[in-house]
This record gives C-alpha cells, sequence and structure tokens, in this order.
C-alpha cells in the first residue's frame, strides 16, 4: 500500500460515536450537534445500554457522562478498557465543570479524553476531529498488521485467526465450510526468466483477479511465496469446486506483459476440501492439509485444474462400476 493509499483511508472512513448520556435533552442536544458534524451516532441514557452496544463492536469513540445509571460512565470506561475486544475505542468523558477530582478518575479509568460542561460544542467538535484521526490511523496499522504487503491479500497470521473463527462456527452450528488451495503454475520459471518485478506483477495481478471472485464474507489468504488460500464459509465441496474453477479461468484470463511486451501466460492448480455434514476436524490445519493434498493431485496431473477432495475415490468407484 503506498502513501496514497493510506491517505485515503485516513480520510475517507465513517467514524462511529457512540453517546451517553442521562438527560433526555442534553443526549438530544449532543447527538444533533455530533450527527452534523458528520459522524454516524448511537445513543444510550444508561452505561449498562452503552456497554451492550460496545460489545457489538460498531462503536469507535465513546462520549459518556459520568452520572449515568447505576453503573457510572467511569466504571463503563474500566469495564471497556479491560476488554481486548473494546480496549481500543476511543473514550471521551464529560465533567462537571471544577470537579478536579472527577477529571483525575476519569483518567484513572482509562478515559483518553475529557471535556467539561457546560460542554462547548466548537471544542467538541475539535476533539472529536483529534480523537478520529487517532481512530483512523490505528484501524489503518492493525490492518497493515494482518495484510501481506506486496498483495493485499491477509497475511498467514491473520488467515489462520480467520479460519479458526469459522472452523470453531462450522463445527458449533453444523453448516459447512470449505477451503481452496491455489498455487500458481511454474512461477519459479517466471521469476528466473523475466525477474522478480515481473513476477511480483503476476502476485498482485493473481490476487486482483482471485478476490474479484468472492464473496464478502470469504478471505484470501497468502501462505507464502506463491501460494494462496481461500475460505469459503458456508460452501460445501460442490460449491467450492465452482468458486475454484471462477478463480482457475480469472487467473488463466489475466493479460500480463513484462516492460518489454513479452506476454507471460499464467495458470494456477487448485486443490479443494470441505467440512461438512458434522464431519469434526480436530484443527483447521486438518482441513489445509487435505486441500493440500488436493492441490498436490492437481499438479501432478497437469496442472492449470480444479481437484477436489475425494476425486481418486470417486475415480476408482467408477472404474470399479465400469470393469463390471
Amino acid at each position: 500500500m503506498n502513501s496514497a493509499d493510506f491517505q485515503t483511508d485516513m480520510t475517507s472512513e465513517a467514524i462511529s460515536v457512540l453517546i451517553c448520556e442521562s438527560s433526555s435533552v442534553q443526549l438530544r442536544i449532543l447527538s444533533e450537534a455530533v450527527r452534523q458534524a458528520g459522524y454516524s451516532v448511537q445513543t444510550a441514557n444508561k452505561a449498562e445500554d452503552a456497554l451492550t452496544l460496545l460489545q457489538m463492536g460498531t462503536v469507535d469513540i465513546f462520549l459518556t457522562g459520568i452520572e449515568v445509571g447505576a453503573v457510572s460512565g467511569l466504571e463503563a470506561c474500566w469495564s471497556l478498557k479491560a476488554n481486548s475486544e473494546t480496549e481500543s475505542v476511543y473514550t471521551i468523558v464529560i465533567t462537571a465543570s471544577g470537579e478536579d477530582r472527577r477529571l483525575e478518575e476519569s483518567l484513572d479509568a482509562g478515559a483518553d479524553d475529557f471535556i467539561r460542561k457546560p460542554v462547548n460544542m466548537t471544542e467538541l467538535r475539535a476533539r472529536l476531529r483529534a480523537a478520529s484521526r487517532l481512530v483512523r490511523m490505528q484501524k489503518q496499522f492493525k490492518r497493515l498488521a494482518e495484510t501481506d504487503a506486496l498483495t493485499g491479500a491477509a497475511n498467514r497470521r491473520a488467515f489462520m485467526q480467520y479460519l479458526e473463527i469459522q472452523s470453531q462456527r462450522a463445527t458449533r452450528d453444523d453448516i459447512p465450510l470449505s477451503v481452496v488451495m491455489i498455487d500458481l503454475d511454474h512461477f519459479k520459471s517466471v521469476n528466473d526468466t523475466h525477474g522478480h518485478a515481473t513476477g511480483d506483477t503476476v502476485l498482485i495481478e493473481a490476487v486482483k483477479s482471485i478476490q474479484a471472485c468472492l464473496r464478502d464474507n470469504d478471505m484470501l489468504g497468502r501462505l507464502g511465496g506463491e501460494e494462496f488460500c481461500v475460505i469459503l464459509p458456508g460452501a460445501g465441496l460442490f460449491s467450492a469446486g465452482i468458486a475454484g474453477e471462477r478463480i482457475r479461468a480469472a487467473v488463466e484470463a489475466m493479460t500480463i506483459s513484462t516492460d518489454e511486451g513479452v506476454p507471460v501466460p499464467v495458470t494456477a492448480s487448485l486443490g479443494v476440501a470441505s467440512l461438512t455434514d458434522g464431519d469434526l476436524i480436530s484443527a483447521p490445519d486438518t482441513l489445509l492439509q487435505t486441500a493440500d493434498v488436493a492441490l498436490y493431485r492437481a499438479k501432478e496431473t497437469g496442472r492449470n485444474k480444479v481437484w477436489l477432495d475425494g476425486a481418486d475415490e470417486r475415480d476408482d468407484e467408477a472404474s470399479r462400476r465400469q470393469a463390471g
């Protein structure tokens, strides 16, 4: 990702603000001011309700009073900062004028900033802008930490975390889960013949082509070198095979040339494995290993093809029926 991409992401992403205030009048005034400043706004008049919204993971900035029900705003700040899933939420506490002790308590509770009553709307907007810059930067750094720097695909760590989550969900809810292992054919010869710059272009364009074939909840990860894998939540073996063929065709259709105009043909071999019908797999690694075996068969039998796990057994059974 270049600096221009970074700046675009830093400025274009919407920021969600949750406002917690016990006074319905103050809540209405604050929410209207924040909404007019261009933020997405959620509201709560009790800290308990605010914590429920915070647990849903859709809040970037938490703006709260102190006296907001049985659970105070300070307790809410402490709670969200103690939780790894919500600790990144930026918190601003509204304190009464002259309550320096409360200000100290707010910061000790984990608040990132404060603003005094009566709230000056110009000051509030300025503090929200400062908070937004930090929130966007934090999100961007998180994305960079989870993304392969060259291709933009998920890196191995992020990929394995997502596969673990989807494996647990598939086992718990008894729904299908498939993976498609992808390896670019003869990639070493591309580097050896045309240079690593061309090889990098092939990897980048291959990822773009594969991504265009995927659904929103699918994930493409780069496992290393020219090897990639796609997670297909909810897809059985047959559906995953269709998706694999779509990916194979998209890679083959790419038009890539060297700087001198020499065409560089690219194909891929794919192996598909699926977890279905309550067939419990002890670890996501097992599913990947099964897909890797299918990938090896695709390469062994000619490359530029999709091989489904269990195809050997089906071929053997078909041969037995024909012999009978």
